[in-house]
């Protein structure tokens, strides 16, 4: 319990919408104008273009069709979904027949993350893997890079939401949440005393495991710049991004007392768009930590990092989250979140 003390010190410090497409006009009838004949009567065709003899053709309205609208799921609950056969598709561009296909968010070809989600895949992409379960080992290093802890933490995840998280400890300790609420238990006994830990803590899993899609949530996020850095002798893609406000306190104007707000940097390879490197800074402790991500695997259609190295301004790594065995995927419900109280 101790070194799971200096884990979470080190890193946290606790203290389009589519627009209606226009209708066509209405087809006027064919045939010569009421009120009387005409030598050279005028006829329309279904569209209202006038048919003139001799005229070509007019081609087929280039406008898109709009997409329809997806069937929600089942409100409460994720459920693994199928993986479609064939390559995913991630040009925002694409057409599938006649109907345009929406981009998913930040994958829009303005967006500054659609490198980083070209190399990934898209948010959408990791939010159908929906439930998931996976085993994570926190490995805690001394001042020469030796192991001087290790433990194992069992996260389940429902993908399809932000904040829909919980994890099990070893000492038998269990915390949990579902948007802004918090539960915990040990033993199986619920506790009301360290609700703040455990919302630190689910925080900080939930981002490991949810960056950098997360990131494709614009009402959640917002980027602030997007530049080329120097970052140890190579020239790195640098994207600046702030979580916003509740929607509460999204006043229009500058703020007269600016609050902290949790804050996050990444570095990218330029040539394929994967994040390397990650800083975080937490409104609660607004301490700057470098995370390293590194050993880049796909499952299930999205690229995941299985290892992310914390080093300090010397690059000595001090924690190491690793993930231990592959995420499996399961059925999940709100119910899976919520502790007995």
């Amino acid at each position: 319990m101790a070194m799971w003390r200096i884990f979470v010190a080190l890193v946290l410090t606790l203290p389009a919408p589519s627009q209606d497409r226009p209708q066509p006009a209405p087809a006027r009838p064919s045939g010569a104008p009421a009120g009387g004949g005409s030598v050279n009567p005028v006829e329309f065709d279904g569209r209202g273009w006038p048919i003139v003899p001799g005229d070509m053709a007019r081609e087929a309205d280039p406008r898109p069709q709009s997409a329809p609208t997806p069937r929600a799921a089942p409100a409460g609950e994720s459920a693994p979904r199928a993986t479609p056969s064939g390559p995913r598709a991630i040009d925002s561009g694409s057409r599938r027949g006649d109907v345009a296909a929406l981009p998913a968010s930040g994958m829009e070809l303005d967006s500054p993350l659609i490198d980083v989600f070209r190399a990934t895949h898209s948010p959408a992409a990791f939010r159908d893997l929906g439930g998931v379960e996976l085993t994570w080992r926190l490995k805690i290093h001394g001042q020469h890079g030796e192991v001087i802890g290790e433990r194992e933490v069992r996260h389940l995840a429902d993908c399809a939401y932000s904040e829909r998280d919980r994890i099990e400890f070893e000492s038998g300790r269990t915390c949990a949440r579902v948007g802004g609420f918090v539960s915990v238990a040990n033993q199986g006994i619920p506790s009301q005393a360290s609700i703040d830990a455990a919302a630190d803590e689910l925080m900080l899993f939930g981002l490991q495991l949810r960056m950098p899609w997360c990131f494709g949530d614009g009402d959640a996020f917002a980027v602030l710049r997007r530049d080329v850095s120097e970052r140890n002798g190579e020239r790195l893609m640098h994207i600046v991004l702030e979580r916003r406000p509740p929607a509460s306190l999204d006043l229009l104007g500058p703020e007269a007392d600016p609050a902290p707000r949790d804050r996050f940097e990444l570095f990218c390879d330029p040539g394929t768009g994967q994040p390397r490197e990650l800083l975080h800074r937490f409104a609660r402790s607004l301490e700057t930590r470098r995370v390293l991500l590194e050993d880049w695997r796909e499952i299930d259609g999205v690229r995941l990092p299985f290892r992310r190295v914390y080093v300090d301004e010397a690059l000595q790594p001090t924690t190491t989250v690793e993930i231990a065995r592959l995420p499996e995927r399961r059925r999940v419900s709100e119910r899976d979140f919520r502790l007995a109280m």
